[in-house]
């Protein structure tokens, strides 16, 4: 029967193999992205795949930012926000940003399509309109995740052993978790799957009304419209069942943040938490390939 060593060394072993993996396929699938995009000059004038190059190299800087950082403080024992403050603070604050943007960015690739298939709406498709969103969504979650840089601070561990970086308990930790099952698990899947409904409805709503002279036309850019339409699609259902993990469990912890708990419990809970985190870290790599292939 095993012992909690020996699963700490199983976690160790297993993050320290899957990791760097993760990191290497997400990195190269955003090169490749940003590759493809600016060869192809159709491509590279179009606003919807701007959102699409930013999302993947947002998710790329996630990779190498964030994974990077969990694989040396799990495989390791090297974690400079148990040390520094100040790191302690950014490093969080780095998350809270790096987790939404490229799902905020694929919204937009989103919202794009849907007026590109509202026929008089095309004036809402320029590059530089395109460019605007993207830096005024980079601002907006600069200003919101700012509540990670206020309230994490270094504290003892629930084992008394060591010191973590990590959120205090009470109202904000509470605050938390109903942040996170709004923002991560809800606002971004449901205007997502909102915007593509409304999407397929335009485009079977347009081809309904077409004349035979505008045939070969319309059937290309439906065929364009149905591959982004179904890359949103798998990104929507890869994102949702690779974030709910942690999401639900940001949720539990903030509702059990009063509960006694023993030692063994405290220990599988924060096994649980350490393997769920490689979950965020795959869905970017996945998503990088999502975007690569369509």
């Amino acid at each position: 029967m095993w012992t909690t060593t020996d699963f700490i060394l199983f976690q160790k072993t297993f993050f320290s193999v899957l990791v760097p993996i993760i990191i290497i396929i997400g990195t190269v699938g955003s090169i490749l992205n940003v590759i493809v995009f600016s060869v192809s000059k159709k491509l590279r004038s179009s606003s919807c795949s701007l959102y699409l190059i930013f999302a993947s190299i947002t998710y790329a800087v996630y990779l190498n930012i964030v994974a990077l950082l969990r694989l040396l403080q799990v495989s390791y024992n090297i974690d400079p926000a148990s040390q520094w403050l100040w790191f302690c603070k950014l490093r969080y604050y780095s998350v809270g940003i790096l987790l939404m943007l490229p799902r905020s960015y694929m919204l937009l690739a989103a919202i794009d399509r849907y007026f590109m298939s509202k026929s008089r709406q095309h004036r809402f498709l320029s590059y530089r309109i395109a460019l605007k969103m993207i830096v005024l969504t980079f601002f907006f979650w600069l200003i919101v995740c700012v509540h990670f840089v206020i309230f994490y601070n270094i504290k003892i561990s629930s084992n008394g052993t060591n010191y973590v970086c990590s959120n205090p308990p009470g109202s904000y930790s509470t605050f938390l978790s109903f942040y996170s099952i709004l923002i991560n698990g809800i606002s971004i899947p449901l205007l997502m799957t909102i915007f593509g409904l409304l999407t397929l409805h335009n485009l079977k709503h347009y081809r309904n009304q077409i004349h035979n002279n505008f045939i070969i036309l319309v059937q290309r850019r439906k065929k364009e419209e149905w591959s982004i339409l179904r890359m949103i699609l798998i990104q929507l259902i890869v994102n949702v069942i690779l974030s709910l993990p942690v999401t639900v469990y940001l949720f539990y912890n903030g509702l059990t943040q009063y509960v006694e708990k023993s030692s063994l419990r405290n220990f599988i809970e924060n096994y649980i938490y350490n393997m769920f985190t490689l979950l965020p870290y795959i869905n970017a790599a996945v998503s990088d390939l999502i975007i690569l292939k369509n």
